[in-house]
């Protein structure tokens, strides 16, 4: 003899029903919320990129404004030493240094302001 147990039959209950709705709206939406997403991801990345970008262009424009400031600065210092009298050439050269100061940190507040 052999016995075979019985399987009691589920009836499905309100509780079960609600809980396969809300499983198949979670599975269907998942596709959802991944395309909403992904426009959300690409406006992330390329405002990422411009802030790379912009930060190279100050490293590069950095260093050609180096290099330019130095050749600028011994041209105009020959320049007040050729033209102004001795004896007013060191109020030319701090005018000049004063101005070339103030147009240096006008670039960079520019620049720091573009990168916040």
């Amino acid at each position: 003899m052999t016995e075979t147990a019985s399987t009691p039959t589920e009836t499905p209950t309100e509780s079960n029903v609600e809980q396969d709705a809300t499983d198949e709206e979670t599975h269907f939406g998942s596709g959802d919320a991944e395309s909403a997403s992904a426009p959300q991801s690409n406006r992330l990345e390329r405002e990422a990129i411009l802030r790379y970008l912009t930060w190279a262009a100050l490293g590069v424009c950095s260093l050609l404004a180096v290099y330019a400031l130095f050749q600028f600065y011994g041209s105009v210092t020959e320049t007040i030493d050729l033209w102004v009298e001795p004896r007013h050439q060191p109020l030319m050269h701090a005018a000049f240094n004063l101005v070339v100061l103030l147009g240096s940190l006008i670039g960079i507040s520019l620049l720091v302001r573009e990168l916040d």
